[in-house]
């Protein structure tokens, strides 16, 4: 509810824009809470009779339509940069990651590029149905909120923001079956800050761990420190199979870049990050510690760029000219 004194205000804007004047304390309020520019943030008041909430209101219509025509303008332009990020969420029981590109490196550090990629991993944990890592519809994500808009609508108008093409390339999420038998933990390396603790960077992966009667906090805690250094092992070493058993599936169907010895890239033959053996060794030392069985169910690593064809880079005078188009 509008005190007494707000509706004073109210009236006092209303009547400036009648005027066709904007007011200049309700003109630093819609600056505070949100930072357009001096003249956009006029057109809004004039537009809206100093009336700050429909201001903001069209402010975000705006930004989106505007978005739209510079997505327009750029959407041929190469996004060979980017970000991963990943969300877990608190029980850990249910994750997602995500990859977004961008033109340069310069917007993938940037706090909004950081802080979008990262609230659209955080919508992908709603797509989440079993304890296998499984990929995303980019289309369906793009429909999905995030917040009062779409995250479609949300890359559309930090387009506009940031002046760039930029493309929600790929997603995957998992989410455990049976909560207290299921661990998800994730890292990111060259992880970028956003605000509000969001963060994205070059390369991002997801470790989901599963050990039958792991009914204590003990148990999952044990679980979720091995999860988050099988993540990081992931990210480091890329490893591509799971077991040798898959591995050796691989190499007999004729697929490649199988490698000609497992420890190269099999999960469970590679050396432990952390020391301890192979990951296989570990896993079956965790297991005797843990008094039950504890497997690697699923992971994944995405980096960014990978599998994108980088174009040749434009001369300076060129690159200056996109980035004003």
């Amino acid at each position: 509810m509008w005190s007494t004194a707000s509706r004073g205000l109210a009236r006092g804007y209303a009547a400036a824009a009648a005027g066709g004047k904007v007011d200049i304390k309700a003109l630093k309020r819609l600056r505070e809470l949100n930072p357009v520019s001096m003249s956009k943030a006029k057109e809004a008041l004039l537009s809206s009779g100093n009336d700050i909430d429909r201001a903001l209101a069209w402010l975000e219509k705006d930004a989106v339509s505007s978005g739209a025509r510079k997505a327009e303008k750029v959407k041929g332009r190469a996004a060979t940069e980017g970000a991963v990020a990943v969300h877990v969420n608190a029980a850990q029981t249910a994750a997602a990651i995500v990859e977004l590109g961008c033109e340069t490196d310069f917007v993938a550090r940037n706090a909004t590029f950081v802080d979008l990629a990262a609230a659209i991993a955080g919508a992908g944990v709603d797509f989440a149905r079993s304890d296998v890592l499984a990929g995303i519809e980019i289309d369906g994500l793009a429909k999905a909120a995030l917040g009062d808009r779409s995250v479609g609508d949300a890359v559309t108008e930090t387009i506009g923001r940031l002046g760039e093409n930029m493309v929600l390339r790929r997603a995957a999420a998992v989410g455990a079956g049976t909560e207290r038998d299921t661990v998800v933990s994730g890292y990111v390396h060259g992880a970028v800050a956003g605000s509000d603790g969001a963060a994205a960077g070059k390369i991002g992966g997801l470790v989901v761990v599963r050990s039958s009667g792991a009914d204590t906090d003990a148990h999952r805690a044990t679980l979720a420190q091995l999860a988050r250094r099988l993540a990081q092992q992931v990210v480091g070493y890329a490893p591509r199979f799971r077991t040798v058993a898959e591995w050796q599936h691989a190499r007999a169907a004729g697929a490649e870049d199988c490698g000609e010895e497992p420890e190269a890239c099999v999960l469970e033959a590679q050396q432990f990050l952390f020391g301890g053996g192979t990951v296989a060794e570990v896993l079956a030392k965790v297991s005797q510690g843990v008094g039950a069985p504890v497997d690697v169910v699923s992971f994944v690593r995405f980096e960014r760029g990978e599998g994108v064809e980088k174009a040749a880079r434009p001369d300076f005078a060129e690159e200056v000219r996109q980035q004003l188009a």
